[in-house]
C-alpha cells in the first residue's frame, strides 16, 4: 500500500466515488488482476452508492471475451445487498428472455485493507438512459419525445416480464437504463483504440491512505439526445440494478429517491408490479421535461400532493416548454395512467404496451 507521503493530487477531493469512505469502495485500477488473475481491469465505466464497474478482459485461454465487472462496497457486500441481487439474477431474472443483464459469474475479493467484496460479472452493456439526458447540458436536461417513447416502451416490456415472474424491481429510473453495446471482444478492442482508458491518478484520503483515483468512461453506443427517431429505434434499452427487487406483495420502502417513490411505498402499504409503474411515470416526466414532477414536501403528504400535482399536469408540460402543443394531452393522459394514487387504477406494463403512447422493437 502506498504511504500518505506519496505524491498526490489533493486531499479527500473524490471526483467519483469516495474511496476513503466508510461503505467501503474497492480502490480498482487499469492493469490489476481479479480471481488469481482470470480477470484484468481494462478501464472504469461508472459507479453508484453502493458499487462501481469496470471493463475486464477474461484472461481464461481460449476464451475471447470482455465483462463488466460490478465491484461491491464491503458495506453493500455484508449486509447481503449484492448476495440478493446475485440470486436474482440466477433465479427469476434468469426466465426473462431479452432486456436484462446478463450474469457470466461471480466471486469475491479482497482489498488492500483486508475488506470482502462481491464481485458480480455481466455482459458488457453501454451508458445509460440519465447520462444521454444529462448530455443535452445547453437546452434543459430533456429527451426529445420520440425517444422518450422507445425508453418507456422497452422498459415496459422489462416490467411486464418481471411481472410474469412476480418480482417488483424497486429502482425504475433512467439511471438504471442502460443502451446495448457492443459484445464481441474485437469491436471492444476497436472501442479501446479509439478511445484509450484514462490512468489512474493518486489522491489522499482522510483516512491517510494514497488511492488510485480512475474517472468513468461508459462503453459509447452511437447515440445522441437529439438522435432522430430511424436511429433511436436501433437502440435496444435494458433494465439493470437488481439490488432492490423483491417478490410482489411485499411491504415497506423502496430505495429509490423518494419523491419517485409511490404513496403505498412511502405509508408501508402493499408493494407490487404497480409501484415499478408510478417510478417509471415519474422517470417519463423527468425525461420529458427535465424537472423532477415532486418535490420534497411530497415525501411527507404524498397522497395529497399528488392529487394537487396531477390536477395541473398539463400546466407543468405547458409551462416545461419541451413539448409540442398537440402532444401535450396524450403526455399528460399517458402520465396519469402511470400516477393514478390508488395502485388498482394504475396502468400495469401490459397495458402501457398496449396503450398506443409507447413505441417499441425496430420502425
Amino acid at each position: 500500500m502506498p504511504s500518505p507521503s506519496s505524491p498526490t493530487l489533493t486531499m479527500s477531493l473524490f471526483p467519483e466515488e469516495q474511496l476513503d469512505s466508510p461503505l467501503g469502495y474497492f480502490p480498482a485500477q487499469p492493469g490489476q488482476t481479479f480471481k488469481e488473475g482470470g480477470w484484468t481491469i481494462v478501464r472504469k465505466l461508472g459507479w453508484g452508492p453502493r458499487s462501481s464497474t469496470w471493463l475486464a478482459v477474461d484472461n481464461k485461454e481460449g476464451v475471447d471475451r470482455y465483462g463488466a465487472i460490478k465491484i461491491l462496497t464491503a458495506a453493500a457486500t455484508e449486509d447481503s445487498t449484492g448476495k440478493i441481487e446475485r440470486d436474482i439474477l440466477l433465479g427469476p431474472v434468469k426466465n426473462i428472455q431479452n432486456g436484462v443483464p446478463e450474469l457470466l459469474t461471480n466471486f469475491y475479493e479482497h482489498d488492500t485493507k483486508g475488506k470482502r467484496h462481491l464481485c458480480l460479472v455481466f455482459r458488457v452493456l453501454g451508458h445509460s438512459v440519465e447520462e444521454l439526458r444529462l448530455s443535452n447540458i445547453y437546452d434543459g436536461e430533456y429527451l426529445p419525445l420520440h425517444i422518450v417513447q422507445k425508453v418507456v416502451g422497452d422498459i415496459s416490456e422489462r416490467l411486464a416480464q418481471l411481472a410474469d415472474q412476480r418480482f417488483v424491481h424497486g429502482a425504475v429510473t433512467a439511471d438504471n437504463f442502460l443502451f446495448w453495446s457492443v459484445q464481441a471482444a474485437v469491436d471492444i478492442r476497436k472501442m479501446l483504440a479509439k478511445s484509450p482508458s484514462n490512468k489512474a491518478e493518486k489522491i489522499l484520503g482522510s483516512d491517510g491512505v494514497t488511492y488510485p483515483v480512475v474517472k468513468s468512461q461508459p462503453i459509447p453506443n452511437g447515440f445522441r439526445w437529439d438522435s432522430p427517431e430511424e436511429d433511436i429505434m436501433r437502440a435496444v434499452i435494458y433494465l439493470s440494478n437488481y439490488a432492490h427487487a423483491r417478490p410482489i406483495g411485499g411491504a415497506g420502502t423502496l430505495e429509490s429517491p423518494k419523491n419517485f417513490l409511490p404513496p403505498e411505498a412511502l405509508q408501508g402499504g402493499r408493494v407490487d408490479h404497480k409501484s415499478d409503474i408510478w417510478m417509471l411515470g415519474c422517470t417519463t416526466y423527468l425525461l420529458l421535461t427535465g424537472n423532477v414532477l415532486f418535490s420534497d414536501s411530497y415525501i411527507g403528504s404524498p397522497t395529497k400532493t399528488a392529487a394537487e400535482v396531477l390536477g395541473k399536469l398539463e400546466t407543468l408540460l405547458t409551462e416545461s416548454e419541451k413539448l409540442a402543443e398537440n402532444d401535450i394531452s396524450s403526455a399528460a393522459l399517458f402520465l396519469r395512467s402511470c400516477l393514478a394514487i390508488k395502485p388498482t387504477n394504475r396502468a400495469s406494463a401490459e397495458d402501457i404496451l398496449r396503450g398506443g403512447w409507447i413505441k417499441t422493437g425496430y420502425s
